[in-house]
């Protein structure tokens, strides 16, 4: 096969191949036979060329056969590169076709009675599928011409193999035939050598052998004899050598170099007609795509023209004008927003003027019946007593009416009553008329706040309910109803028998303790528990410079029993308030409950669904970057977990500043409270030094990344 010949056969499946891809603009006549005659004028060159003198030289030189079966292969190796290359790239276009046929249906499936944005969308996606049609056509292109090449490079391996073993076994050949003649020629010289010796000896000599006694003569014919048998021979090798070797020089061989030309310049020849061939498949998709996407004759149905026919304002006006249809009118009006008209009922007509009657007993003060607002402090002796020297923007419930309160206390039980207004006052409010909302008859009333007890202590704040009791403990609330008799009445029902939600504690099947931090913040109403900040306002108070405070544990009885306590009644948090003669024992008592409740918390004070982004954090080696990727982690946290960590670390860290005097150093908070409000490692869930090393953390990003309190 010439290499005309292949590039003419080459030429007529290129122009087959367009014929057969109807999406692909065929190639002009014009066009393919100049890409042709180019190739015949660079065929010719390339003859010119390889006639010159210093090519001859080479190609007439025992190296030629070798250089050539070398060139050859390499050739081959680009074939072979080319064609996997169209085989990745027929796999993947083949994979992006069928996405690009398949993918837009999914989406945007309805067209009828919907927005022009949405039909647009809807038209701009179909043109995937006419580029998918488009991409069809190349991808069999490709195939063909992978199927092509993959048949050229194995007919051409094969014929290399096949005329590198001819020249090799001709080569051969010749070698052997001139070893043969050097071995003939050295026996023939050998011989001649020990015929001279003979004569130069002495004639009267006689030399023993096994056959006997031989004399010079006898020697010089027998030597004479094998002589001429040599000479015979070595004149046959040397004739057979030189008669191979000139048939191998002046006719195997530039036969063997004139086929491996041919196979070279064959096999280029045919890759550079698939290249062009690859460039115009390529070509015709690219303007194919771009013809399917914008076409010449019709702009307004280009991709671009689509996309730019959207009317947002027409298709708002036709969606809200259905609405003015007869079939909704009906929907102008929400008839649940239609106010109710007061009429009073003619029975009650002559009630208007009778004289009121007081209230029975057992009638309930909604100010005295409601649990207030906890306050956001940890600076105040009880979150129900706030002092009047902090301010929060917390209502106040007050009432000036008379009633009669029977506690019962972990001491006794005593018998309390009160003819004055007791008001909760929030923290860090100056003594001042605030305004209340009665909740039962939704009048706005107005309450004043009064500080003058005289038997208040800074303020106001007590550590009991009895002013003449200041080391007793605040009684529960929840206890300080009178029981009295319903049968006889026509008041409301009891503030308490409403379904208004009341904080933990109050309702059954609710506790403080053990309960996700989210739902006690929604039951009490507040950002912080109050738990949290009474337990933190005692050891502010009275366990700063306490030697081991959070290190030293105590009894766990006592832990457990006011911890019953406080799951009983919210309001027996009072309790953890020390009396006068309090000792260290009652402070530990405090900080072991505190504890307690961040422990038995179901998930960590630290979300666990943060602990990967955790242990990035904590392997961040510079310490800025590392306090910077903290501060980001918590401010996405939630606001229960967030206000309440904030408290938790400004309180370590004043236990930290009293180093000296209470022996807690940051290393030593951290053993502490990591492995209680840091979630474990899931990893190795007794990896303590992953919680220590990110409260450590913690600590150190606090004052960057909270307002100080």
């Amino acid at each position: 096969m010439s290499a005309d010949s292949l590039s003419a056969s080459l030429g007529d499946i290129s122009l087959s191949g367009d014929e057969e891809t109807s999406s692909f603009q065929p190639i002009k006549d014009d066009q393919s036979n100049k890409t042709f005659n180019n190739n015949n004028i660079n065929n010719d060159t390339q003859n010119t060329l390889l006639d010159s003198p210093e090519i001859q030289n080479v190609m007439n030189s025992d190296i030629a056969i070798n250089a050539l079966l070398t060139r050859l292969k390499t050739s081959l190796l680009t074939c072979e590169e080319f064609t996997k290359f169209l085989r990745k790239k027929y796999l993947f276009e083949e994979e992006h076709t069928e996405e690009l046929s398949k993918q837009y249906k999914h989406f945007f499936t309805t067209t009828n009675g919907v927005s022009s944005l949405r039909k647009m969308i809807h038209d701009v996606l179909e043109f995937d599928g006419k580029l998918a049609k488009v991409k069809q056509s190349y991808l069999t292109a490709l195939q063909k011409m992978y199927d092509e090449i993959s048949a050229l490079l194995l007919t051409i391996t094969k014929m290399r193999k096949s005329v590198k073993e001819n020249s090799r076994r001709l080569e051969k050949d010749v070698v052997d035939a001139i070893h043969a003649a050097e071995k003939a020629q050295s026996r023939y010289i050998s011989l001649c050598q020990d015929y001279e010796k003979v004569r130069m000896a002495d004639p009267s000599k006689t030399k023993l052998t096994l056959r006997g006694s031989r004399t010079t003569k006898e020697q010089e014919e027998d030597l004479l004899r094998k002589i001429d048998s040599a000479d015979l021979e070595y004149k046959q090798r040397v004739d057979h050598s030189d008669s191979l070797r000139h048939n191998f020089l002046t006719r195997e061989r530039p036969r063997i170099v004139q086929e491996l030309k041919d196979l070279i310049l064959e096999l280029d020849t045919a890759m550079a007609i698939q290249l062009q061939k690859y460039t115009i498949w390529t070509e015709n998709l690219i303007l194919n795509s771009g013809v399917t996407v914008s076409p010449f004759d019709k702009p307004q149905n280009s991709m671009k023209g689509i996309a730019n026919s959207v009317k947002n304002e027409q298709d708002l006006y036709n969606f809200l004008n259905k609405y003015n249809a007869s079939s909704k009118s009906g929907l102008l009006l929400n008839k649940n927003l239609i106010p109710v008209e007061y009429k009073k009922h003619p029975s009650m007509a002559k009630r208007r003027n009778s004289v009121n009657k007081a209230p029975p007993k057992y009638a309930v003060d909604p100010a005295r019946n409601s649990i207030p607002k906890r306050i956001l402090s940890t600076h105040n002796e009880s979150p129900f007593h706030p002092s009047s020297s902090t301010n929060f923007g917390t209502p106040i419930i007050a009432s000036n009416s008379s009633s009669k309160y029977a506690s019962s206390t972990p001491m006794g039980t005593s018998q309390l009553s009160s003819t004055t207004s007791r008001s909760f006052v929030p923290l860090n409010q100056p003594s001042k008329p605030r305004k209340s909302i009665d909740t039962f008859n939704g009048n706005e009333k107005q309450a004043t706040v009064s500080n003058n007890n005289p038997n208040s202590r800074n303020g106001g704040n007590f550590h009991s309910l009895d002013p003449g009791k200041g080391d007793a403990r605040m009684p529960s609330i929840s206890n300080t109803l009178v029981s009295t008799d319903t049968t006889d009445s026509d008041r409301p029902v009891s503030y308490l028998q409403t379904d208004v939600r009341m904080p933990a504690g109050v309702q059954n099947n609710f506790k403080t303790f053990g309960v996700p931090l989210e739902n006690l913040i929604e039951y009490e109403q507040d950002m912080v528990p109050a738990i949290v900040r009474q337990c933190i306002f005692v050891i502010d108070k009275y366990g700063l410079q306490l030697e081991g405070i959070y290190r030293k544990s105590a009894n766990v009885l006592d832990v457990s029993k006011l911890k019953e306590e406080i799951d009983k009644d919210p309001s027996n948090i009072s309790m953890i308030l020390p009396g006068n003669n309090h000792s260290d024992s009652d402070i530990y008592l405090v900080g072991s409950l505190l504890k307690s409740f961040f422990s038995l918390l179901p998930d960590p004070l630290v979300p666990g669904i943060i602990g990967p982004e955790l242990k990035t954090c904590i392997s961040i080696e510079d310490p800025k970057t590392r306090k910077n990727y903290m501060h980001n982690l918590l401010y996405k946290l939630p606001d229960a977990q967030y206000w309440t960590l904030r408290s938790l670390l400004f309180h370590l860290k004043r236990i930290i500043a009293n180093e000296e005097s209470n022996r807690m150093n940051q290393k030593a908070v951290c053993i502490i409270w990591g492995p209680t409000i840091v979630p474990i490692n899931e990893e190795d869930p007794n990896d303590v030094n992953y919680q220590i090393a990110s409260m450590e953390v913690l600590l150190d990003v606090a004052d960057q990344a909270f307002e100080p309190e």
